[in-house]
């Protein structure tokens, strides 16, 4: 994303997602803003979001195109054949941002970040989406509120541990 031009893209939406996306606030507040476009065509999407109609058909074809043939699209994408974009379409500008990290650096039990040989930096510590947490070193053992637990968690072993060094 952060590689186009102005580091922006769009997600290209229809009315159903825009229903579903409503129970959200900021959602609304976005739609109130003017921040979500609305065109009744592609092409008048398109010129809406300043590039070609020829540009946005194409890539709605290769999604199609991976719809009904079962594959993930060129960026690993799946989508249902029966769930095609339909008019009223939407976009919504969006850019690349670092918003949540998994895995990290490994810890120990006082929260210092440890070597490959498994031994402690001196004076080194992490806490948060800097250290491997509870969630485990991947996505896939990600739950909701774990960042905060292991911020506050090992913030405060770290900040006793860097204490203790000091006497």
């Amino acid at each position: 994303m952060l590689r186009q031009p102005g580091g922006i893209g769009f997600d290209i939406f229809d009315e159903r997602i825009a229903g579903i996306a409503r129970q959200f606030q900021d959602f609304r507040d976005a739609e109130a803003a003017g921040a979500v476009i609305a065109a009744d065509s592609i092409e008048e999407l398109a010129n809406a979001i300043g590039v070609t109609p020829q540009a946005l058909n194409i890539e709605l074809a290769a999604i199609d195109t991976a719809a009904q043939t079962g594959t993930p699209d060129r960026f690993g994408r799946s989508f249902d054949p029966a769930k095609r974009l339909a008019p009223l379409y939407r976009a919504i500008k969006v850019t690349g941002a670092l918003f949540h990290t998994q895995g990290g650096l490994a810890v120990d039990a006082q929260a210092r970040v440890l070597r490959q040989s498994g031994t402690p930096f001196p004076n080194l510590f992490a806490a948060g989406g800097a250290a491997v947490g509870v969630s485990g070193p991947t996505a896939a053992g990600y739950l909701s509120g774990n960042g905060l637990l292991t911020a506050t968690t090992l913030g405060r072993i770290a900040g006793g541990a860097a204490a203790r060094m000091l006497v």
